[in-house]
């Protein structure tokens, strides 16, 4: 088992980060619809850009080139976390398509495709795409692997599959998390912390796809914060609670305080080690954040209970304590929230007019005060 995971996680790793350069069109080709099938944006399309100067694969590199420019500009809003439409690449997407049919006018697949990219540019909103099936099914076979009903090999198949499928973290700390459910914690802990690197790579890949500045940056964050809280939780599992205690920090810090899981584990972790305040403030931390699934909420509520009632003073019932001391908490990261954002200057904008234009919002700066807020929250 450890082996098998070791050889996977590395096998992944190395298909997200190292295509093999190639002269030749054919490969160049072949090699970007590999990299568009894991949505390595950027790697894709420099191959396929290759492919379209030799005229044996000009027609397919360039069908495929405006393939992935349409998902840009019109359907990529939220198809991934992070992601926005890029309305630069909707020209572009009908340029490739039309040097496709030019390269090749019996080519149907491309004269379609360019039908449905014109009447993208002329409807006034067009749907993110969906997620593919395959990714879908793959992510609820991963979710099952935390039944015990199904074999340690068969979680493997799904995870591999997964991987190779699209070049993203989730399997990672996915399959890290069900690993942890199933007893697996050195293995866990392997699997999330190769998930860095695989983020880093992917949000590199399709870093214009962020658009806002930061989003990137916050995105990656998030990526850490959250391989440090799984491997924490691995840990504490193992009984290492030195160890647990220095990763579940390091994913307060990254996470700013603001993950429930996160808190539930530190407050799991203190309460074991019978620091009682510290175990009731990151249980109320964590209650006070809307996240978080309900059964873990519950164990944090019940938990929240016990140390109440073990506690010297209750003046109040512990229901109403517990509603007053949430509505503090929420207001206080309201207020906190809100000085954060006061006077601060509004960051650059890459704004379009409804066409895909760029647009320059330096002569109404200062005047127009929504734009201001949006662009500041």
């Amino acid at each position: 088992m450890k082996k098998t995971l070791l050889v996977l996680a590395a096998a992944a790793v190395a298909s997200a980060i190292g295509f093999a350069q190639s002269s030749s069109a054919r490969q160049q080709l072949a090699r970007g619809r590999e990299a568009w099938d894991q949505r390595l944006t950027k790697t894709a399309i420099e191959a396929l850009q290759e492919a379209t100067r030799d005229p044996a694969t000009a027609a397919e590199a360039h069908e495929l080139l405006g393939l992935i420019y349409a998902f840009k500009g019109w359907q990529q809003d939220n198809v991934l976390p992070g992601f926005h439409d890029e309305p630069a690449y909707r020209e572009k997407a009908i340029a490739e398509l039309k040097a496709a049919v030019e390269a090749d006018p019996k080519r149907f697949t491309a004269r379609q495709a360019l039908q449905i990219a014109e009447a993208y540019a002329a409807a006034d909103e067009i749907e993110p795409l969906p997620p593919r099936p395959m990714i879908t099914q793959l992510d609820a076979r991963i979710e099952k692997g935390r039944s015990r009903d199904m074999p340690i090999g068969d979680l493997i198949e799904a995870l591999e599959a997964r991987m190779k499928a699209q070049a993203d973290a989730a399997p990672y700390f996915a399959g890290a998390q069900v690993l942890i459910d199933r007893g697996e914690y050195d293995n866990a802990i392997k699997l999330a912390e190769h998930g860095v690197p695989v983020a880093e790579r992917f949000i590199e890949e399709n870093l214009s796809a962020y658009q806002m500045e930061g989003k990137a940056q916050g995105a990656l964050m998030r990526s850490r914060a959250q391989a440090a809280d799984i491997v924490g939780w691995a840990l504490f599992m193992k009984k290492d609670y030195a160890g647990a205690a220095t990763k579940l920090e390091e994913g307060e810090r990254l996470y700013r305080g603001d993950d429930f899981n996160n808190q539930f584990h530190l407050a799991e972790l203190a309460r074991a080690q019978k620091q009682s305040d510290r175990a009731r403030e990151h249980y109320l931390n964590a209650l006070s954040l809307t996240a978080g699934p309900p059964p873990a909420r519950e164990r944090a509520t019940q938990a929240l209970a016990d140390l109440y009632a073990a506690g010297q003073k209750k003046k109040k019932p512990f229901k109403e304590w517990l509603a007053a001391q949430l509505a503090a908490r929420q207001n206080e990261r309201q207020k906190a929230n809100l000085k954060s954002r006061l006077d601060t200057p509004l960051p650059k904008l890459n704004l379009t007019t409804l066409d895909g234009k760029p647009y320059d919002t330096s002569s109404l700066q200062g005047r127009v005060l929504l734009l201001n807020f949006f662009a500041s929250w």
